[in-house]
């Protein structure tokens, strides 16, 4: 968010002492740019205490957005971020100046989890980036391989609305059930097949989404390095990594196993 910011900043426009607008170099100081309005900053710690609340958390920033406008900033730590709470100035950002915002705020989780972030999501905008998106538009995403994914889709929704029918008048955790929804479908794509160990997979990648979507203290303090230790993040995040490794391992080789049968199989025909 650090680069995210320094890049936002840039195109706006700050009055000089004829009154005529010229554009900020990037090369200035962030602290001689025009930020956007924010809450009231604390030292050190920034705007961390207007995120605490029982509120849930994008309710949080949308009700800071009301008061402080579409485009807002908020100091985490040693964090700076921007708020865009406007269709206008997302579009501003995520078309007219995507590039400068393709890139992630490095994560511990990313970082731990996702070998050094090396993954599509988190991946620093670069060579690999494009190499990686490349593949994925070729060969996962192209119109003829979506198009011979649609049946594994319409049969998993299917098999999901008549669970819920089923439930009659019991209540229903969507949230479970959807997420369990997806990573079904992407091991039928993938694999062609639900793997035993599939149930174990679904729970690391949950948790994993939990911990990548929540604020650590390590992520909002990246200098001290300390605070890993002290958070415990880093040795759950080192549990989950290797959990996952080992799931997807096991998954891979009964793939590779399976293939090498088959097409052992049509040799022998």
């Amino acid at each position: 968010m650090k680069g995210g910011l320094i890049k936002l900043v840039k195109p706006l426009k700050e009055e000089n002492e004829g009154g005529n607008g010229r554009e900020m170099g990037a090369a200035e100081p962030l602290v001689d740019k025009k930020l956007p309005p924010g809450p009231l900053k604390l030292p050190l710690i920034g705007n961390m205490l207007s995120m605490i609340s029982s509120d849930l958390r994008h309710h949080v920033l949308r009700n800071l957005a009301r008061k402080h406008g579409p485009l807002m900033h908020l100091q985490l730590g040693e964090i700076s971020a921007l708020v865009v709470s406007s269709p206008r100035i997302a579009k501003e950002i995520l078309v007219n100046h995507d590039l400068a915002f393709a890139s992630r705020p490095e994560l511990l989780v990313s970082k731990t989890v996702l070998y050094n972030s090396s993954d599509i999501a988190f991946s620093p905008y670069g060579n690999h980036w494009r190499q990686m998106c490349k593949i994925c538009t070729l060969e996962l995403l192209s119109a003829k391989k979506v198009h011979s994914f649609c049946s594994i889709g319409e049969e998993e929704v299917g098999a999901l609305v008549k669970l819920i029918r089923s439930s009659g008048n019991s209540p229903v955790n969507l949230s479970n059930h959807f997420f369990t929804l997806m990573n079904t479908i992407t091991s039928k794509a993938a694999f062609g097949k639900i793997y035993k160990d599939q149930d174990l997979l679904i729970k690391s990648v949950q948790q994993l989404s939990d911990l990548a979507g929540g604020f650590d203290m390590a992520d909002l303090f990246p200098s001290y390095k300390f605070l890993h230790v002290f958070t415990s993040m880093g040795s759950r995040l080192k549990t989950l990594h290797r959990n996952l490794d080992m799931t997807l391992n096991r998954i891979l080789d009964e793939h590779t196993k399976n293939s090498e049968h088959i097409e052992g199989s049509k040799t022998q025909v």
